[in-house]
C-alpha cells in the first residue's frame, strides 16, 4: 500500500521493509520533475534536488526514461548514469546505488524489486504501453538477469482509477482484442472506462507474479488527488509529473 511519509512522499509499504532500497514517489509539493522544454531545466533540476534530499540522496546516479508510451525496457550500467535513455519506457539494473526514474500524471508507475538477486525495475505504463505488454516484458528483463518470477515483489504507484479514465470504443476494442476483457468496464449510460490496474494485474499473474507479491492500493487516485498531477484533470494544460523512483543503496 502507498503510505505518505512526513516529508510529503509516498512509498509502497511492502517494499519499506528491505534496508538498502529506496522507493518513493513525490508530490506537487516538490513541484514539476520533467521538463517541457529547456527553459524549465533549471526548475525541474531544483525540485528533483529536494526530492532526492527528502529520500537521503546525496546527489545521486539515476538515469531517466524518454517515455514514447511504448513497451521496450532498457537493461543499465554505470555508463549509462544522468541519461536519458531513448525510446523506451522502462528501467532495470543490477548496480547499487544507480537510481531508475520514470515521470507520471496519470499513467501507472509500475516497481519491480528482486529481493533475492538484488535486481529493480521500473516501467511507465499508460493504455498503449499496457497495451503493448510493458509489464511483461519488465519481468521477463529481470528472469533474463536471473531473477525467479515467483521472488519478485510488484507495486504500482499512483494513477488514474477506472472511474474517470473514459475511453472510446476503439481502445477498449483492442484490449478485448488482446484478452485483457476485464479491465473494459461499461456504465449504464453506455461509457466505456479502461481499469489500468486491472489490465497489468492479469498481465502479471500471467507471467508468475502472484497476486500476493503485487502491491496496490485500492485509492490512489492521481485525478481525485491534489498531492498529484493529473492530466485528465489539467488537460490540455497539464503543468507537471510527478518522479517515481527505485535503487538499492551499497550495503
Amino acid at each position: 500500500m502507498l503510505v505518505r511519509n512526513d516529508k510529503g512522499i509516498y512509498s509502497l509499504s511492502s517494499f519499506n521493509n528491505f534496508k538498502n532500497l529506496v522507493c518513493g514517489f513525490s508530490t506537487v509539493g516538490f513541484g514539476n520533475m520533467k521538463p517541457a522544454g529547456a527553459s524549465q531545466k533549471t526548475e525541474t533540476d531544483k525540485n528533483r534536488s529536494n526530492f532526492f534530499r527528502a529520500l537521503s540522496l546525496t546527489d545521486p546516479d539515476f538515469v531517466t526514461a524518454q517515455q514514447i508510451h511504448g513497451n521496450r525496457i532498457a537493461v543499465l550500467n554505470r555508463n549509462n548514469k544522468e541519461k536519458e535513455i531513448k525510446g523506451v519506457d522502462g528501467l532495470v539494473t543490477k548496480e547499487r546505488n544507480l537510481f531508475l526514474l520514470v515521470f507520471v500524471a496519470d499513467c501507472l508507475p509500475i516497481l519491480a524489486f528482486d529481493p533475492d538477486k538484488k535486481i529493480v525495475g521500473i516501467a511507465h505504463a499508460g493504455w498503449r504501453g499496457t497495451l503493448g505488454k510493458i509489464a511483461v516484458n519488465l519481468i521477463t528483463t529481470l528472469t533474463r538477469l536471473g531473477s525467479n518470477a515467483e521472488d519478485i515483489l510488484v507495486g504500482f504507484g499512483p494513477a488514474i482509477e477506472f472511474c474517470h479514465y473514459e475511453v472510446g470504443a476503439d481502445v477498449a476494442a483492442k484490449f478485448n482484442r488482446a484478452g485483457l476483457g476485464k479491465s473494459v468496464l461499461r456504465s449504464i449510460s453506455g461509457k466505456i472506462y479502461l481499469d489500468l490496474k486491472q489490465a497489468n494485474v492479469e498481465q502479471l499473474t500471467n507471467v508468475g507474479i502472484s497476486k500476493g507479491n503485487i502491491d496496490i492500493t485500492p485509492k490512489a487516485c492521481t485525478y481525485e488527488s491534489a498531492d498529484f498531477y493529473s492530466y485528465r484533470q489539467e488537460k490540455p494544460n497539464l503543468s507537471g509529473e510527478i518522479a517515481c523512483l527505485i535503487g538499492l543503496r551499497n550495503d
